[in-house]
């Protein structure tokens, strides 16, 4: 399904994952989504509606997850090396600079600069103040039916995330997080 690019109100919401306090399972749960995808093109990319039916039938032939985002560089066109994408991401805005910088390292040097022609949401997305990335989500309900101390642990900047069990949960969350991420900043995000 096409659906029109939500609104900048709701794409600007950003779950602030390097600064925000960590939450337990239980508020987390009822935060998260299922495992649908919607697509939303960018009317703002100059797409025409053969494009933008090429961009949803490349999204739903793949599998991709959210949060996630296509670019390009149009004057490229979307039949190009510049069409890159980053996918299962935390939120959409991080994907969608992965997706930018990918395109930017992609595009032909001296053609035009990369748009997000699409993004990836769960479907019936509304924003929330925390989100998990589609395989986050799934990792979760793993986490909400054992017992003990655990944690998640998510990078702000990729799409990583730990899970942690047992006395030094938090540890080993952060540990697991850090070593996907190929990155330094990894944050408990749930703790319980």
């Amino acid at each position: 399904m096409r659906l029109t690019l939500l609104s900048l109100a709701a794409a600007l919401v950003l779950p602030a994952l390097a600064a925000a306090q960590p939450i337990d399972g239980e508020t987390a749960a009822p935060m998260l989504f299922g495992d649908a995808v919607s697509v939303a093109v960018n009317p703002g990319a100059g797409l025409n509606e053969k494009d933008a039916e090429i961009v949803d039938i490349l999204v739903r032939s793949n599998d991709f997850s959210y949060y996630g985002a296509i670019a390009f560089s149009p004057e490229e066109g979307l039949m190009s090396e510049s069409l890159q994408g980053a996918f299962n991401f935390h939120d959409v805005q991080t994907a969608s600079r992965a997706a930018l910088a990918a395109c930017s390292q992609a595009k032909q040097p001296g053609t035009e600069a990369c748009v997000v022609a699409a993004q990836l949401f769960p479907r019936g997305y509304q924003p929330r103040t925390f989100q998990l990335s589609q395989d986050a989500t799934a990792a979760f309900a793993d986490y909400a039916e054992s017992d003990g101390p655990k944690a998640i642990a998510l990078s702000a900047s990729t799409g990583a995330y730990g899970i942690g069990t047992g006395g030094d949960a938090q540890a080993q969350a952060v540990a697991e997080c850090n070593a996907q991420a190929g990155a330094r900043d990894c944050r408990i995000a749930v703790a319980d």
